[in-house]
């Protein structure tokens, strides 16, 4: 929509699209088509190179008091251990503060106090509390009341219409290429030292030691199949764009697939990504790009 000029300003806070989004380019275009953009974050990013004003954030991990849900559903507190750099606030604070010159007063003088609202608001948290959460070092909702101790295990009392109901999963591909044009299945993921666009994580020196840089892993087969070898250098293509990186042996990956992250600023692999979202999950296609590989040099 801000391509095509529908969207005039936008707030970003602590997300660095144009590496996290699909199709990076796209994402560009429409960053430098807005006629206002603020970036909120705790370092600077790709992303607020575009910005007109960069808010610095406090850590939500290190310099405030709030609370963060695991995919366990586990409710945990995070607790202040030093005050913010210079001006850097927290994100609760600038969206209050930002409604408050806007002329809303939501009330809040601190997280607790959103806390508060959220209990109040859904059932699924009610019981839950900033001291309940750290007398009990988490819970894990729906926390019904103040007396309930979580749940564990959903639905391990049967399920709101009796028995679960299975539905047949019908299998479809991307649906927007040619497979012999791109014969190659992509798949943009993780290493286990770093946490999505790195943004973070790659300013830690213990975890650095664990870079294996950006490379793309292929399988022996397809390697011998294509000419190439450790270090060589090649382009991957896809209907989105292409993208230039080095190749390593890998026996991680079967025949067909190739394997990369998007941790690093060099490597901005989600320029491949075409915008083409999965229609249950509206998940765009980051475990299913498909690409072919063009061979530049040899190492």
């Amino acid at each position: 929509m801000a391509r095509r000029g529908l969207i005039k300003a936008m707030i970003i806070v602590g997300e660095n699209s144009v590496r996290s989004h699909p199709d990076s380019n796209a994402v560009r275009d429409a960053l430098s088509k807005l006629e206002f953009l603020v970036v909120q974050d705790i370092f600077l990013t790709e992303t607020a190179e575009y910005a007109d004003v960069v808010l610095p954030a406090a850590s939500s991990a290190l310099e405030d008091y709030g609370t963060f849900t695991n995919t366990e559903r586990r409710v945990q507190l995070t607790r202040k251990v030093v005050d913010p750099p210079g001006e850097a606030k927290p994100d609760w604070w600038v969206f209050v503060e930002l409604a408050r010159r806007l002329g809303y007063d939501m009330g809040f003088r601190d997280s607790e106090d959103i806390m508060r609202e959220i209990a109040q608001s859904s059932r699924i948290f009610r019981g839950l509390s900033h001291g309940r959460v750290e007398r009990e070092d988490g819970l894990q909702w729906p926390v019904i009341d103040e007396k309930h101790g979580g749940t564990p295990i959903l639905y391990s009392d049967g399920f709101p219409r009796g028995k679960a109901r299975f539905r047949v999963a019908t299998w479809r591909g991307p649906g927007v290429v040619e497979e012999r044009l791109y014969p190659y299945v992509l798949i943009i993921g993780r290493e286990r030292a770093q946490y999505h666009t790195a943004t973070m994580t790659s300013k830690s020196h213990i975890l650095k030691v664990f870079w294996r840089g950006p490379v793309v892993e292929m399988n022996s087969e397809d390697m011998a199949r294509e000419g190439v070898k450790d270090g060589d250098i090649v382009k991957l293509v896809s209907p989105a764009g292409e993208l230039i990186v080095s190749v390593v042996k890998s026996s991680r990956v079967p025949p067909g697939v190739l394997f990369t992250t998007f941790h690093y600023p060099e490597l901005q692999a989600n320029v491949l990504t075409p915008y083409v979202l999965n229609p249950i999950t509206k998940t765009p296609a980051y475990k299913d790009t498909r690409v072919r590989i063009e061979k530049l040099r040899t190492h």
